[in-house]
């Protein structure tokens, strides 16, 4: 559990207070909220704009879906705004 908080926070994830269970939580521009609840010995992953709903028990795999996560916010975010620009707006 601790390295799970350890990777959540070097994330920028910070502790959602008042949960029984440990909540983290991060405001990615694109994405919005991604919560991650950890319980025992996996993390649970949800990013309630996206639909998406995850379960991880190692905090490498987590990290490299959070990273991906981030990765494809950006790319999207170059992408609309590349498209502005070109636009003429």
């Amino acid at each position: 559990m601790m390295m799970f908080s350890r990777m959540l926070r070097r994330q920028g994830f910070y502790r959602v207070k008042n949960q029984e269970e440990p909540v983290y939580m991060k405001h990615g521009v694109g994405l919005g909220g991604i919560y991650v609840r950890i319980c025992e010995k996996k993390a649970l992953v949800q990013v309630r704009d996206l639909g998406i709903q995850e379960e991880f028990t190692k905090v490498k795999k987590l990290e490299n879906f959070i990273n991906n996560l981030d990765d494809q916010a950006y790319r999207e975010k170059c992408f609309i705004v590349h498209r502005m620009r070109g636009s003429g707006s």
